[in-house]
């Protein structure tokens, strides 16, 4: 069963739900999937997409595709300019897409390299146009961390 609306104040689904997206192209059931434009997604193919769930049904591109989530989905409101797909964080009132900081590391002498760190709350769904935007996030607490 598809989830598509609120289930409580603002969350949209829990954790182990089957929630609809539009298929972003051909879709093959068991197969991991991401954000690829607002609540559509595409398989993964890399090990640097941002997968988001799994596929349980086969759906053809521009069709309703089943995919078990295995994190909550809650509505936020957002800042503007978050692109779908985005890692976002938080920032004052709204997320935000994450800022990705350098950190520098010293091996003690033997080595020096920076690399980039984010905290993020999730994924965002959907786009936002305006500061206060209400989006879906796909809350996954993480740090991602990528190397020089």
């Amino acid at each position: 069963m598809s989830v598509d609306a609120r289930i409580a104040g603002n969350i949209y689904s829990l954790p182990g739900q089957i929630v609809s997206f539009t298929a972003g192209e051909d879709i093959t059931k068991g197969r991991a999937v991401y954000i690829s434009a607002a609540m559509t997604v595409k398989m993964s193919t890399t090990v640097v997409s941002k997968s988001i769930g799994v596929a349980v049904t086969n759906a053809l591109s521009g069709k309703q595709v089943s995919v078990l989530m295995g994190c909550p989905i809650v509505y936020m409101a957002g800042g503007a300019g978050v692109a779908a797909g985005t890692h976002v964080t938080t920032y004052l009132t709204y997320v935000v897409t994450a800022d990705v900081v350098d950190q520098a590391v010293n091996e003690n002498g033997t080595a020096t390299y920076t690399f980039k760190a984010s905290y993020i709350v999730g994924i965002a769904l959907e786009a936002t146009t305006n500061d206060g935007d209400i989006i879906r996030v796909a809350v996954m607490q993480q740090i991602v961390c990528l190397t020089p």
